[in-house]
């Protein structure tokens, strides 16, 4: 009986995360180059029927990398990535990964992304524009130019999707060094779009919602049974 409510506990838990984690991604869905989360119910639960089950609540999921849909801008400073891989930036954290491409020149001229993070040129650094240059572009392998004048190159780098972990809507950590494979290209004056699809998620959505309260009802189904059998057990003889 015990073994019944704790292997239907575990799949609530897991439930739950998958929950969070989907509920996340359709919030994110018009966010540009978000990359949605998956959860697999079985690693969930394995996670869920492990000592440390409090754990799986707070699950994040494996990092879809799956491309968005680009979209032109027209801006210049709009770049989108084209093949999987990321874009380095240097953060307060240390050098974290995005897809975020909608690009800016800081107070001090240097590439930024969107939320102020420094791009960083290839190597490490920072790839500063001039203030009297009026043309950046950039090329299909990353190289900036400004006025014509190469000033530095993107850092493009991919690892394998179980590596990532997300760290806001668009930031990503990564664990291990970056495989050796070709990074993605650059697309000047357009930006990728999330990759959730919206459809699928409210679908998962509720599909998820009737599993955990499906399981919740086999839990007090088992408390109650358990609960008449405690008091037969402890009734008069």
């Amino acid at each position: 009986m015990a073994d019944g409510i704790y292997i239907a506990t575990a799949g609530a838990v897991a439930q739950s995360a998958a929950l969070d984690v989907t509920a996340n991604n359709i919030a994110n869905a018009s966010t540009a180059a978000y990359q949605g989360a998956r959860v697999s119910f079985s690693e969930a639960l394995t996670r869920a029927r492990s000592p440390d089950m409090a754990m799986v609540g707070g699950a994040t999921g494996t990092v879809d990398d799956t491309a968005g849909v680009i979209t032109q801008t027209g801006n210049p400073l709009d770049i989108a990535l084209d093949g999987p891989g990321y874009l380095a930036v240097d953060t307060a954290q240390g050098v974290r990964y995005t897809r975020a491409g909608a690009l800016g020149r800081g107070i001090d001229g240097q590439l930024v992304t969107a939320d102020g993070n420094t791009v960083r040129n290839q190597g490490g650094g920072a790839i500063t524009i001039a203030s009297d240059a009026t043309v950046i572009s950039f090329t299909g392998d990353g190289t900036v130019l400004a006025d014509g004048e190469e000033i530095g190159r993107l850092e493009l780098v991919r690892f394998a999707p179980a590596a990532m972990s997300r760290e806001g809507a668009t930031l990503l950590a990564a664990r291990g060094k970056p495989i050796d494979a070709p990074p993605p290209a650059i697309t000047q004056g357009a930006l990728e779009g999330s990759n959730v699809n919206v459809v699928r998620g409210v679908v998962d959505l509720v599909r998820i919602s009737r599993t955990y309260e499906s399981l919740m009802r086999v839990i007090q189904g088992y408390s109650e049974i358990q609960s008449r059998a405690a008091r037969d057990i402890g009734g008069p003889k």
